[in-house]
């Protein structure tokens, strides 16, 4: 029940961080010592668009806890997390990474591969959904809506 907060990001304020056939945009976390605008997230987001030019590899730890995913929208390339299992991906395709995974990512030979990496840890709490609402029980939708309909909703 926080007070609802907004972060605007616009393209210029994202980092950009060049090297060794790897470009990384990084909207929220930290790479190579540069963080990204998006901070003060409960769930310490990690958020980023990698691209890996044909053989280079990509690695980051996933913090222990986080839940993460990389979706792979362009070309192809090997997906490993612990023991480097090797899986070959091409895209489009959603991954998902178990806890405490070492993620890596290596482009294929002939192209280069870009995904968005996404991990934040979860919240374990139960969702309750109900339109543009997210709450644990029914009972705080309906005092959300009650609110809504007396005016009290949003406090200043």
């Amino acid at each position: 029940m926080s007070q609802p907060r907004y972060q605007e990001v616009n393209a210029g304020s994202i980092p950009c961080v060049e090297g060794g056939g790897t470009k990384v945009r990084l909207v929220a976390g930290e790479y190579g010592g540069v963080k990204g605008p998006v901070t003060e997230i409960a769930a310490q987001p990690v958020y980023m668009d990698v691209t890996l030019e044909p053989e280079r590899e990509f690695s980051l730890p996933v913090p222990e806890g986080h839940t993460a995913v990389a979706y792979v929208f362009e070309g192809e390339g090997f997906r490993a997390g612990q023991g480097w299992r090797g899986e070959f991906v091409h895209a489009v395709r959603m991954l998902d990474f178990e806890d405490g995974d070492s993620l890596r990512v290596q482009a294929g030979t002939d192209s280069p591969v870009r995904f968005m990496l996404m991990a934040g840890a979860p919240f374990k709490e139960p969702i309750f959904p109900y339109g543009p609402f997210v709450m644990n029980t029914q009972e705080e939708i309906q005092q959300a809506l009650a609110d809504l309909r007396n005016g009290t909703f949003v406090q200043a």
